[in-house]
């Protein structure tokens, strides 16, 4: 192995490590020095391999959003959902104990995008097209249904019921109720 397969390895290695981190602890954790003592290196390691921290939140936060995209499509492999469907699916599966350190993640990554922060603005935006992909791939829209356009639309209505989740269970319950009721 060479020095630089070497280098990149380590690089992929604090990636994945990091990322862990950030789904158990938010954001905030991926301080530089916080983030090298919980891995038991230092703050300047964490610099030599990633050159940045702009590089290294890019890196976690691409790995971050990877893992989900793996997860959702575990979720519907071999499945086509019908439109009328998908929400309530996907909001299901947002509420799963496996999906909320993502979601909740994904919230700090939305607010920080919304207050302007260019670095979690493209992060946000790689990760909800990453979401609309999924949608695509995973509903069986009939001829004439502009497929993106439709998923983008379901991604937004789910994502407010995740959040409402977080800040306001009943209207979820209720929103989710509604969405169940109009699916059937």
């Amino acid at each position: 192995m060479t020095m630089i397969d070497a280098r990149t390895a380590k690089r992929e290695r604090l990636t994945e490590s990091l990322a862990d981190i950030v789904l158990s602890d938010g954001l905030d954790a991926l301080a530089l020095r916080p983030a090298a003592a919980k891995l038991g290196t230092s703050d300047r390691m964490l610099l030599y391999y990633f050159g940045t921290k702009a590089a290294l939140m890019q890196d976690v936060l691409a790995c971050v959003s990877r893992r989900f995209a793996d997860w959702l499509a575990e979720k519907t492999r071999g499945i086509r959902i019908p439109p009328h469907q998908m929400i309530g699916h996907t909001v299901t599966l947002m509420a799963e104990d496996d999906a909320r350190p993502y979601v909740g993640l994904w919230f700090e990554i939305a607010a920080r995008a919304a207050r302007g922060e260019t670095l979690y603005a493209g992060a946000a935006e790689e990760i909800a097209e990453s979401w609309t992909d999924w949608i695509v791939r995973s509903v069986h829209f009939p001829a004439g249904v502009a497929s993106r356009n439709a998923a983008a639309m379901m991604l937004a209505i789910v994502n407010g019921i995740a959040l409402l989740d977080s800040t306001a269970p009943a209207v979820a319950m209720a929103a989710r109720s509604r969405v169940q009721t109009a699916a059937a």
